[in-house]
């Protein structure tokens, strides 16, 4: 019994090294094609404006293509930019890319601003939504289409600015270059 003590005290010591001498495991690393994604922190206008902002390479791509680590709403340029023009959060809210949401390649319009369009899936024609945005992330404007607020005869948007009132404009939001700028409300 005093042998088979001893053994088991002088085991013990020699277990907690090979515990310690046991080499860590390396992390599972993400697949080749899997694209990192950078954090999505809400920032303010001033640290969005740190660098200098090229949104160019977004254009022809999804709303939900990474490009240099980010997807196009979640460039600190553009939520910056956005939450200048929508200061509500909850409108706000609505800006964004659900499961199975519908979108289009982003494009430039006039001016040379880019537009980057979303709408809900399968009612579109009801709930959609656009950014326009100059290429360096500044002179943001906001549309969003919500048709369950108007009746059917009378379809307008709500567009916001910076520093601006909301206003109205006609029909849902432009999703491609011939839409946009929206057409103003003729009063009739």
């Amino acid at each position: 019994m005093k042998l088979a003590a001893a053994a088991l005290a002088a085991l013990l010591p020699l277990s907690a090294c090979a515990e310690a001498e046991t080499p860590k495991t390396e992390p599972t690393k993400t697949a080749a094609s899997e694209p990192k994604i950078a954090p999505s922190i809400p920032i303010s206008v001033k640290e969005a404006r740190r660098g200098p902002v090229d949104l160019t390479p977004y254009i022809g791509k999804y709303p939900f293509d990474v490009v240099n680590g980010h997807r196009f709403l979640d460039h600190p340029a553009v939520k910056s930019a956005i939450a200048a023009a929508v200061p509500d959060a909850k409108t706000r809210a609505g800006i964004a890319f659900a499961d199975r949401s519908l979108s289009l390649p982003i494009v430039r319009v006039a001016g040379g601003r880019i537009l980057i369009w979303g709408g809900a899936w399968r009612a579109e024609d009801r709930y959609n939504w656009a950014v326009v945005i100059a290429p360096d992330g500044t002179k943001p404007e906001v549309c969003i289409y919500d048709a369950d607020d108007y009746d059917g005869d009378y379809q307008a948007s709500s567009w916001f600015t910076p520093g601006q009132p909301q206003i109205m404009k006609q029909g849902g939001c432009p999703s491609a270059a011939e839409d946009y700028p929206a057409a103003e409300i003729a009063a009739g």
